[in-house]
């Protein structure tokens, strides 16, 4: 970037409400041809909602946005993107039943003589996939996808008409440290092709690995903008949360030896094979990998979703397989999904009725807020335990923030209090202060003599959370690490390389 340089895009003093909520208050923000900058803050800081002000969904009540030194107002996405600005936003958006070429191009399909130019879609796609090193063809079904892929579908349809200001909402929350690595590439090929670009993510190291400039926002304030040279990880963690984050990760404890809650030998459907898993009460093991390596398959072979077909599996001392959902519930087995929008929410309901959902699939009956689960404990008090933001718990979840919608989802099992817990992704999307409080959620639930197998693509939190780390390689356990080994040896293991660690 041209120090100095005009901004390809500028907004000034924007102010925008919702109904009893300020969510921008007085905050400026630009970015110039050729430049990433980073956006920063915790979950309902603003990031999101001054980018929709800038795409054009939300009208500002307040402020001027300018593209290249000229005022423009927006009614309609639509007009913004006619100026060149795409966002991925942060909620995957794809239609299942169609073509990835279909989703790419849906609703500015190209035609010829007035007809559908299918070819051309599906060469267009084609190119994007190939930058991605894609291992699916533009001809796939949307739903066939894995959640990272669907994401990379996402960025695709964003870029492939040569969007001139490209947002990126946490672009890299479903994608392993391969993929993450491939994406950033791309970033600074399209900075090097002159695109102004917003990067907004959590993830401080992948911000400091490609951002130019970095501005935080704090309830709905600009707190500072600097430049990555000017500034600390740890200064802009300071910035975002308002204070000093210490202990980041909660310590271990010793674990008391005693008999597996779940025990699983030789399991294996048509995504994994030979699953040899003994997970004890008192501990976090995470499960790592790189995307297609079978974590996620292993998650949901446990609890049901896409039950084993092969192997044992003892539960609690009893040798028995859950075929369904409900049955690992009944057995004492919670899940936090990895895609909270489709899988763990219920997005026209409340907030209280949906932290009650796993009760009702045990056919209890809650009438009201403030109702208690199995355990005796109030959901109101669950909820507000585990500092689920909100007006009030009536509210539709859908409006919440992804932080306070996953805060949501965790709360529904820690009040049901399953014997073992397993959470795929569980801080995915989450700002960092929320991700420290999740952390030490999971540990104080394993000190209470449970169990959690935690699923991430994350591997600093896989690292930090566990007592005991696993690794999988094209549907197998590939090896286990101990506490504090390092991404290098976690990454040889996930590329199906054993090291001297996974030996120990």
């Amino acid at each position: 970037m041209t120090i100095g340089a005009t901004p390809r895009f500028e907004m000034r003093g924007i102010r925008r409400t919702f109904p009893g909520v300020v969510a921008l208050d007085d905050v400026s923000f630009s970015c110039a041809a050729g430049e990433v900058h980073a956006l920063c803050g915790e979950n309902g800081a603003g990031k999101s909602t001054l980018m929709k002000v800038l795409g054009g969904v939300y009208q500002p009540d307040a402020g001027t946005i300018l593209l290249d030194g000229k005022p423009v107002r927006f009614h309609h996405p639509l007009e913004a993107r006619q100026q060149g600005i795409s966002i991925i936003h942060q909620e995957l958006s794809l239609l299942p039943d169609r073509t990835i070429a279909e989703n790419i191009y849906l609703g500015r399909e190209p035609g010829r003589f007035g007809i559908l130019d299918r070819e051309a879609m599906r060469s267009g796609a084609e190119t994007w996939l190939r930058r991605f090193e894609c291992r699916f063809t533009a001809d796939a079904r949307a739903g066939e996808l894995s959640i990272a892929e669907q994401q990379i579908v996402e960025i695709a349809k964003a870029l492939v008409f040569n969007a001139q200001i490209l947002v990126m909402d946490e672009p890299t929350a479903a994608l392993d440290e391969t993929e993450t690595e491939r994406l950033l590439a791309l970033v600074r090929q399209l900075r090097s092709d002159g695109v102004a670009i917003v990067f907004i993510s959590h993830r401080m190291r992948q911000v400091f690995a490609i951002a130019d400039t970095v501005t935080v926002l704090k309830d709905g304030k600009l707190v500072g903008t600097r430049p990555r040279g000017q500034v600390t990880p740890d200064e802009v963690v300071r910035m975002m949360v308002g204070r000093e984050l210490n202990d980041y990760y909660p310590a271990r404890r010793a674990r008391v030896k005693s008999e597996a809650v779940l025990s699983i030998r030789g399991g294996g459907n048509q995504w994994v094979e030979g699953i040899d898993l003994d997970l004890f009460p008192g501990e976090i093991v995470a499960v790592a990998g790189l995307e297609g390596s079978g974590k996620g398959a292993l998650a949901r072979a446990i609890f049901g979703a896409a039950p084993f077909a092969r192997g044992t599996m003892k539960v609690g001392g009893r040798d028995i397989r859950p075929n369904t959902p409900l049955d690992a519930i009944r057995l004492g087995i919670g899940y936090v999904s990895d895609d909270r929008k489709a899988e763990g929410l219920a997005l026209r309901q409340s907030v209280t009725e949906n932290a009650m959902l796993a009760m009702r699939g045990l056919a209890s009956i809650f009438s009201r807020p403030g109702s208690t689960g199995p355990n005796g404990q109030p959901i109101d008090a669950v909820l507000h335990g585990v500092d689920v933001r909100a007006m009030n718990f009536g509210q539709h979840i859908r409006l919440l923030s992804g932080g306070n919608q996953q805060k949501t989802v965790l709360a529904r099992w820690l009040t049901l209090a399953p014997h073992i817990l397993v959470c795929a992704e569980p801080t995915r999307g989450i700002d960092v202060a929320a991700k420290a409080a999740i952390y030490r959620l999971l540990r104080a639930y394993a000190d209470s003599g449970k169990a959690v197998l935690t699923i991430t693509s994350d591997l600093p939190e896989a690292i930090g959370v566990a007592d005991r780390l696993l690794v999988m390689h094209e549907g197998r356990m590939a090896g286990e690490l101990p506490p504090g080994s390092s991404e290098e040896d976690v990454v040889a293991l996930a590329a199906g390389h054993v090291s001297q660690a996974a030996n120990a």
